[in-house]
């Protein structure tokens, strides 16, 4: 084939994805554009005349011209309606307000909701879905528009995290994907999925079972993730959400029944409270490839911790772009400490073992690397192969397809990206596009 000039790479893989809980979004009221609160309610306003449930998502403070977040509550939502359902998440998920007729379908079993206020933090924000559940042709719809979008990005693999329900839709349409899923399913309750019967690896090229997925803090956004030192100016410190009795008996069923564990963790205190859990519960090596998510703050001895116990590190690079700018919501949050987050090259140098995602937040592994190559830190700041690498090689690595993924080499895979200009140079970074994929050895419409 003559290129004509252009350069092709292995397919993105994005290591932690939530791309049908996107593709459900995106047939949902999207408060992203908002600039300021005002504007998210009157958007809210119009979409309530002629729909049954409000159901809006991805607004951030940030984005706003006056950061008026406590004005977002159950008793500003009841202006609106007091009859219809109206639900409004925040884009890190940890996070929502809803109204009165939306707090009446919120069980008394769900924890850490606040009902004068109605606002919903964790567990029950997380699992909004489970609640106000989209039909079964919202979700097929859902697969549709989320693949079109992650192949127009690049993206040849997600490792996306889900639920049952949404793994046996992808099931019933094993045939026709035309995106690699690697499946990790939400561990809610009693060690349902570690004790289920399905083993890491389950399933062929195209879809498979990889893992379960345990949260044990919030979001820095939402001020829940769990750090040793407060937020600035105040005494909030964030939550760990399981005990330590917990965590050892999930690593330790984990470990008996062969099954990946995927432990979300971002503040330095959750992420010390989950590597004390493993130290005396893992195996010597980690054969199972146990994985931490997110890890955006960390001392010098967890990066440590993490090179000797071998636990992947996997990391949005997408999250520094948007938020790790002087002045942006890190620094607002921690002060000068913002400066120690993500450290990418640290963590490489302590012979991690490093993925790259997005969380969604947003899609678009060129946007990610950009907030590698740009960190503001030396201790993050990558040079682009090693960025492009964590986006492509190093990723199969995790769901144990090393040998079949992320490299141009006889016998793996031909999922292929073919860009417009050399990405190997930064003076192009920011004119790089996706010219064409091919997934499978066929080249897929974008």
């Amino acid at each position: 084939m003559n290129l004509r000039g252009k350069h092709v790479i292995p397919g993105f893989t994005d290591a932690h994805s939530h791309l049908i809980s996107r593709g459900v979004e995106m047939q949902r009221l999207d408060l992203s554009g908002c600039r300021s609160l005002d504007e998210c309610l009157q958007r809210i306003e119009v979409y309530a005349k002629t729909n049954p449930l409000v159901f809006a998502s991805k607004w951030d403070e940030n984005s706003w011209r006056h950061n008026e977040m406590d004005r977002l509550n159950r008793k500003t939502l009841d202006k609106i309606s007091r009859k219809t359902p109206i639900v409004v998440r925040r884009v890190c998920g940890h996070y929502a307000a809803v109204n009165t007729a939306a707090l009446r379908w919120i069980g008394k079993n769900w924890r850490i909701v606040d009902r004068n206020k109605g606002l919903l933090y964790e567990d029950v924000a997380l699992n909004l879905n489970d609640i106000f559940r989209p039909t079964d042709e919202m979700l097929e719809k859902a697969l549709t528009l989320a693949t079109r979008k992650a192949l127009k990005l690049g993206i040849t693999s997600v490792h996306e995290i889900s639920n049952p329900r949404r793994f046996r839709m992808l099931q019933k349409h094993r045939q026709n994907l035309k995106l690699r899923f690697a499946i990790y399913l939400i561990e809610k309750y009693h060690n349902s999925v570690v004790v289920s019967g399905l083993r890491t690896g389950y399933g062929d090229d195209w879809l498979r079972f990889a893992g379960s997925k345990l949260f044990v803090d919030g979001s820095l956004g939402a001020r829940t993730a769990a750090l040793r030192q407060p937020y600035a100016n105040t005494r909030r410190r964030g939550n760990i959400l399981i005990t330590a009795r917990r965590l050892r008996r999930i690593v330790r069923s984990a470990e008996d029944n062969g099954i990946q564990l995927m432990i979300h963790s971002i503040g330095d205190r959750s992420t010390g409270f989950v590597l004390e859990g493993m130290k005396k519960n893992l195996e010597r090596s980690n054969p199972l490839r146990h994985r931490i998510e997110h890890l955006e703050l960390l001392t010098d001895d967890e990066i440590r911790d993490m090179g000797r116990l071998r636990i992947i590190a996997s990391m949005q690079p997408n999250f520094v772009r948007r938020w790790q700018n002087p002045g942006g919501m890190y620094e607002k949050l921690l002060g000068v400490r913002y400066l120690r987050m993500n450290c990418f090259k640290s963590m490489l140098s302590s012979y991690n073992k490093i993925l790259f995602g997005s969380d969604c937040m947003p899609l678009g592994p060129l946007y990610g690397i950009g907030g590698a190559v740009w960190h503001p830190s030396s201790c993050g700041r990558l040079d682009i192969a090693d960025a492009f690498r964590l986006y492509t090689e190093t990723a199969s690595y995790a769901t144990f397809e090393e040998t079949q993924k992320g490299k141009i080499e006889p016998g793996y895979l031909a999922d292929l990206v073919i860009l417009n200009k050399n990405p190997l140079e930064e003076r192009n970074l920011r004119s790089l596009k996706i010219e064409s994929v091919m997934v499978g050895g066929n080249f897929v419409k974008q």
